[in-house]
């Protein structure tokens, strides 16, 4: 979407690197790396010595090519958002600092009616997210969110279930849950895949309100 803005969390960019799938999902929604954007402390906290790294990546990430892929995004910190929305998240259980510094941004972004979306890994924060003490921030955050499966679901649909299986399930122990839809032992089908996936999503709107972004088709699918 030209001219909007895509907040990415670490998760998310560790996960779609690892997979091989950070360009491609960019590429699904028509954004230019200058559209990204990720937390300041990213870099920092990944940006190790070979044996730090192991201590810090447990998940086998491919931390080189993640610093890689985001080494020119533009950098959100803690003085780039609104203190009054970041104070009020700081108080929700379950939300981390980074999280309330993505969502404290998206949501003032799209409070000056600049489009801005939020990329996340991180369901348990979306569903403290819902909770009446953050009406004020997530008013503009409806439909504005997109969580892992949803992107994963859309990759698919973009570039076909065996160009995406087979960048994932050599490489899904970085997720648990992908990895128990696309298959432990053996490769999942595609139907069980897509369904596995429906239903996450399914289930997470349950619990984040109106939240994740309502594409069409995955209301089709629903």
């Amino acid at each position: 979407m030209i001219g909007s803005v895509y907040c990415l969390d670490n998760d998310i960019i560790l996960k779609l690197s690892t997979y091989g799938l950070f360009e491609k999902t960019l590429n699904t929604f028509g954004v230019e790396i200058n559209q990204v954007k990720i937390l300041e402390t990213f870099q920092y906290k990944f940006k190790r010595e070979p044996q730090q790294k192991r201590k810090i990546n447990p998940n086998k990430y491919n931390l080189e090519y993640a610093l890689s892929v985001v080494e020119t995004c533009d950098k959100i910190s803690i003085n780039n958002i609104n203190q009054e929305d970041f104070i009020q998240l700081q108080k929700i259980e379950g939300i981390d600092i980074g999280e309330a510094i993505l969502i404290s941004y998206v949501s003032y972004l799209n409070k000056q009616n600049n489009l801005s979306y939020l990329l996340t890994g991180d369901k348990r924060c979306l569903k403290n997210l819902n909770v009446p003490e953050t009406n004020q921030i997530t008013d503009y955050l409806q439909g504005k969110i997109w969580c892992l499966e949803q992107l994963i679901l859309k990759d698919i649909e973009i570039y076909g279930f065996q160009c995406i299986q087979e960048k994932i399930y050599p490489v899904c122990d970085c997720d648990t849950n992908l990895k128990f839809i696309f298959g432990y032992s053996r490769e999942s089908a595609e139907q069980e895949v897509r369904e596995l996936l429906k239903t996450e999503i399914r289930e997470l709107r349950k619990e984040t309100g109106n939240l994740l972004y309502p594409g069409a088709s995955h209301l089709r699918d629903e």
